[in-house]
């Protein structure tokens, strides 16, 4: 994204296809010098021109609020479910030993660095 100068968007929200256009984004962010929202959407026609629209300030704003209703889906909301539903990426085992009924078992988990476990084996 461009305002002030060239800056990463926040957060990028993916919009659902209309008549005309397809594969259609919504990028958000602020700018780090002036810190006016920034929101830039980026559209292809079905003929295959892209359409770029940039718009800061209140504009931006309108255009998000413009917009809300055509979100499928955003990329935090997609990294954040990723994490938090099952091991994921580098994973380690973990065995607890619980005892129950005067018996000892053994539980075997698998972990992962973000804070997520699964069992895997109990015996």
């Amino acid at each position: 994204m461009r305002h002030c100068c060239q800056f990463c968007a926040d957060d990028i929200y993916y919009l659902n296809d209309t008549e005309n256009y397809s594969s259609r984004k919504l990028y958000i962010g602020f700018c780090p010098i002036c810190g006016k929202p920034v929101a830039e959407i980026v559209q292809w026609r079905f003929d295959g021109i892209c359409e770029r629209s940039a718009q800061a300030g209140i504009r931006a704003n309108d255009l998000m609020f413009k917009c809300k209703d055509e979100i499928a889906y955003s990329l935090k909301e997609l990294n954040y479910s990723k994490f938090k539903s099952k091991p994921f990426g580098w994973k380690f085992g973990i065995n607890k030993e619980v005892k129950s009924a005067g018996k000892n078992r053994v539980k075997q988990y698998a972990c992962d660095f973000y804070g997520n476990k699964e069992l895997i084996k109990s015996y």
